[in-house]
């Protein structure tokens, strides 16, 4: 421990440096460990203002802080006030009147002046030296610098842990160099030439890269009368910036070059009044200084990063420095432009100015009107402002040409409305908030979206009482879900419960869920969220109104070019201009390269206006068209990676969607993988359309589906898939009405609902009812595939009930039709559900090793024919044969190869059924945890395919084999769920005799 030095004056808290507190009696000593003294120093840079506690774990720890982390900063908290109050010989544990943290509701607060902190007695200082120099006092501002720079002792905030140390070492660094950059220029100004070389040389050392810096060292050199070293201090720097940057100099360094290249004598004092213009032009009276910020709204709430990223860009000391702000209406871009403008305000002494640019109906505000106002706020008397915008932008520019000021541009609408506000001198620095700004070159720009999720339940509790949130956690974080974590909206939401006490908030959420009253409920006294989209809306032209309704009709959560040239019916160029227009108005957001998306708040409002702006037809049209791409990429995707794509899609035909780009192979996986949300919203649009032939389309939709049953979960559709039933028989043909039998099946047999099996077995048989038992290939593909199909199926359903006489019969049955055309691959798969029904049936009539035997000469079939899917089920099937005649071993073998062949191929059903056969396997051989590793893999699988079978399957697996390594506890838990799961099926499952 040792004594202040008395330079340190008042200050108590050290940051410019290793961490460090000063007690009354002037003692130094190191405030505990590093995350305590980051506690500290977050609460010491807002000393006197209250940090939340959740703020200061944001500041602590990275994305995703441990459960821990509230109890941990409370815990920091309490050992920083037991040192502090060691150290200033205060009674311990005192948290009253007199402690220097004081508790809040929501956080701490250090109770210390400001000038008390030594990282804001340096923002003071340098402040106060800018104005110095703004008023030609170089002398005094070069003095309040050196005595700013010399505070410091080390990196600022040195070794301390967390993203708010970091941003603040990066933000003081900056204020560092641009002090130092400011305190060089002051010695030149006071023509201190030589003495300023040495320094200016040591700070190059440290910021190599700042090129006001090497101008500051050639102009010292040229004044010393060393011009030849200043033009070799000019070549060094350009040799820097090349070699280490791959950048040339700026243009106001290769002025100065030029300058002492030509012998230029202006250069060699600095002007008489210490660096400034003699004065402003006759004709302008003297200026005064504004301050015009509104205030930060008190419930402003998160935002950390993008505070500290503009606060750096802002008070870096780059000149003529512009920080953009876009989003969409209402996501809090002037709220952060106002938090971020505070914070930088004391670099910028000569004021700020803050105007918006639109008008209270809408309408963009006219620059030269907002520029009468700068000028009047500056100081000119209203007879004395020029009438033309040219000659007012003239003035402004003038009056600041020697001045630091922060100009805040608020809802600006376009580069063109903008430029004449910017002002012309580098230490001035503009703040813009815009929809979109794309145009404009700018320092940073900063996107913002909505509140995280902790962040947008921090808000709605800040208003509506945090009480709310600790009776109602669950229904706050739907609430705010609900709003789109939009700060408008959460506001709105808020201040309904504030004036609301009796209401719960899951009562407001109750009347949130009704899409027709979302926006009307979301209100705060006049201003709704609505009328901030209807803004936005108004500002379009007549075909991207049309566009940004037409596309918000669809229930797609997101879409691509392809999909809404298709919406549209326009090509996909002038379809991507579209959405690129829309999204440059914020009424629609960009999410990965030519994938699209409407905000929740902005597509419920694009919905009701569809819905009062176009008549019905319109909209039926807009459905159809969407289910018609959707039926071509999924008629692209099967030829694309079906082998027997040609007889799949022989009879279904998208009207309107030519040439949908899906890949091939793999990609075409993909891509019906991703659109499968999609898929499932718009054919449940299509079900309660009413019109024929949307209803049809989607039916050719969902019978082509399961042709990727293997990576995809297919019980998802069983919603839409079963609404389709009643709309085919409303509105179609009994070919229609059959295929939606058979689709509904399909999705039946995979979803996961009680008695789901059973449906899917009545819809299947509906089917071939409706097409009869033995259609011919000739009378077309339709209904020859889905009664060939729908009696593989409903075998397979039958094994599942145990019932293996029905099982047999329609196996047998679907052989038969395959053997009417003629095709042997067709006839190998049909065969082989027929061995998978004689492998489990324990009356079989098949010897096993005829079924093995069998099954390797199908194999050989689909080789050829490189269909892997069915490979790997035959692979699987003669295993199973060598499991059940007990050759566990050589059933393992095969399993492993099987899997082996799934997991290269993405198909994760196969996947599961021979990770948990194979768990079994190997358990029967002895190889219990190996067992275990592939039963747990089963498992963690089976969750993607959604299918309760395998999911019991894997469940059981792994219980059975915890069992066998004396795992029992966790064993029982697996168990006890695959015989619920079995339950649900209304299956007599295998888990029944080894459940607890």
């Amino acid at each position: 421990m040792s004594q202040v030095p008395a330079v340190d004056g008042a200050v108590r808290i050290r940051l410019l440096g290793p961490v460090r507190y000063v007690s009354a009696r002037g003692d130094v000593s190191r405030p505990g460990a590093p995350g305590p003294q980051a506690v500290l120093a977050a609460l010491a840079l807002s000393a006197g203002t209250l940090v939340t506690v959740d703020e200061l774990v944001d500041g602590l720890y990275d994305d995703h802080p441990p459960a821990s982390a509230r109890r941990v900063v409370v815990n920091y908290v309490h050992r920083l006030r037991t040192h502090l109050e060691r150290e200033d010989g205060a009674e311990p544990g005192g948290e009253g009147r007199g402690a220097v943290i004081a508790t809040t509701a929501d956080g701490y607060v250090l109770r210390l002046p400001r000038e008390q902190v030594d990282a804001l007695r340096f923002g003071e200082f340098t402040a106060r030296a800018r104005r110095h120099a703004e008023a030609g006092g170089p002398a005094a501002a070069g003095a309040c610098l050196e005595e700013a720079l010399a505070m410091w002792q080390g990196p600022a905030l040195a070794g301390l842990p967390g993203p708010f140390a970091q941003a603040w070492r990066r933000t003081l660094g900056e204020q560092r160099a641009s002090a130092l950059e400011l305190r060089l220029e002051m010695l030149l100004a006071c023509g201190r030439h030589a003495e300023a070389v040495p320094d200016i040389v040591q700070a190059l050392k440290a910021y190599p890269y700042r090129e006001q810096l090497h101008g500051a060292l050639m102009l010292a050199l040229y004044r010393s009368g060393r011009g030849a070293e200043a033009l070799a201090a000019y070549d060094r720097a350009r040799r820097v910036l090349a070699d280490d940057l791959g950048i040339g100099t700026g243009p106001a360094l290769r002025e100065l070059h030029a300058a002492i290249l030509a012998g230029d004598q202006a250069l060699l004092l600095p002007p008489a009044d210490g660096g400034r213009d003699a004065a402003a032009p006759p004709d302008v009276p003297g200026t005064q200084e504004p301050a015009q910020l509104p205030p930060v709204p008190s419930d402003f709430t998160g935002r950390h990063e993008q505070v500290s990223t503009l606060v750096a860009a802002l008070t870096a000391g780059r000149p003529h420095a512009v920080a953009v702000i876009t989003g969409m209406g209402g996501v809090g871009k002037t709220a952060l432009a106002l938090r971020a403008a505070h914070a930088v305000a004391g670099s910028y002494p000569g004021g700020q100015l803050y105007a918006s640019l639109r008008a209270p109906d809408g309408t963009p505000g006219e620059p030269a009107g907002i520029l009468a106002g700068f000028l009047t706020a500056l100081g000119v008397p209203g007879e004395r402002i020029p009438v033309s915008l040219a000659d007012r932008a003239a003035l402004f520019r003038t009056l600041l040409a020697r001045r630091a000021v922060l100009v805040v541009l608020d809802n600006a609408t376009t580069v063109a409305q903008v430029e004449p506000l910017l002002p012309g001198a580098g230490r001035c620095a503009v703040l813009i908030t815009a929809r979109s700004l794309t145009a404009m070159p700018a320092t940073v720009t900063v996107p913002l979206k909505g509140l995280g999720a902790d962040d947008a339940v921090e808000l709605v509790g800040r208003i509506a009482g945090i009480r709310r949130i600790e009776e109602e956690p669950d229904a706050v974080a739907a609430l705010a879900a609900t709003c789109g974590s939009l700060p408008l909206a959460l506001r709105a939401a808020g201040a309904r419960l504030a004036a609301r006490p009796a209401w719960s908030v899951a009562a407001l959420l109750e009347r949130l869920s009704d899409q027709a009253r979302l926006l009307s409920e979301l209100r705060v006294g006049d201003a709704t969220v609505e009328a901030v989209f209807e803004m936005s809306f108004a500002q379009l032209s007549a075909p991207h109104a049309g566009a940004f309704l037409a596309l918000s009709i669809p229930h797609c959560t997101e879409f691509g070019v392809q999909a809404a040239a298709a919406v549209l019916r326009m090509p996909e160029r002038d379809a991507e201009h579209t959405l690129e227009a829309l999204v440059d108005a914020a009424l629609l957001e960009a999410g990965a390269p030519g994938r699209y998306h409407f905000h929740d708040l902005v597509g419920a409002y694009a919905r009701e206006k569809a819905r009062t702006s176009l008549s019905a037809s319109e909209r039926r049209e807009v459905v159809r068209n969407a289910v018609d791409f959707l039926c071509a990429g999924v008629v692209a995707a099967v030829v694309a990676s079906q082998p027997l794509a040609g007889p799949l899609t022989a009879d279904l035909h998208p009207r309107r969607t030519v040439n949908v780009d899906v890949g091939s192979g793999r990609d075409a996986v993909l891509w019906i993988r991703r659109v499968l949300p999609e898929l499932t919203a718009v054919v449940e649009q299509a079900a309660v359309s009413g019109d024929a032939e949307s209803v049809a389309l989607a039916v050719d939709v969902l019978v082509l589906v399961p042709c990727f049953e293997e990576v995809l979960p297919l019980g998802q559709l069983a919603g839409a898939a079963t609404a389709l039933v009643p709309a085919a028989l409303a509105h179609c043909g009994e070919s229609v009405v059959g295929t939606a039998y058979y689709a509904a099946g399909v999705a039946l047999k995979k979803h996961l609902s009680p008695g789901s099996l059973r449906r899917s077995r009545e819809y299947l048989l509906k089917a071939v009812e409706i097409f009869g038992e033995a259609p011919r290939p000739a009378d077309g593909p339709r209904p020859f595939l889905a009664v060939l199909f729908a009696l593989a199926m409903l075998a397979q359903i039958d094994v599942q009930l145990e019932d293996f006489a029905s099982a047999r019969g329609h196996a047998q049955r679907s052989v038969a039709l395959a053997a009417a055309t003629g095709d042997q691959s067709l006839v190998a798969r049909r065969s082989t559900v027929l061995l998978q029904v004689e492998v489990q049936d324990p009356g079989r009539r098949t010897d096993l090793a005829a079924i093995g035997a069998r099954c390797r000469e199908l194999a050989r079939v689909f080789t050829r024919g490189e269909d892997v899917k069915w490979l790997i089920r035959v692979m699987m099937t003669e295993a199973d044969s060598l499991s059940y005649g007990g050759d566990h071993a050589a059933a393992a073998r095969l399993y492993q190869r099987a899997l082996e062949r799934a997991r290269a191929t993405d198909h994760v059903r196969n996947e599961t059924e021979c990770r948990f056969r194979l768990a079994g396997a190997l358990l029967a051989t002895g190889e219990a945890e190996a067992a275990v590793g592939h039963a747990r893999e089963a498992v963690a699988v089976a969750r993607l395919t959604q299918e309760h079978q395998l999911m019991a399957g894997s469940q059981q697996a792994l219980g059975e084999a915890l069992r066998a390594v004396g795992r029992t506890a966790e064993a029982d838990g697996h168990l006890a769920r695959a015989a619920e799961l079995y339950r649900e099926m209304r299956l007599r499952g295998p888990a029944d005799a080894v459940t607890p």
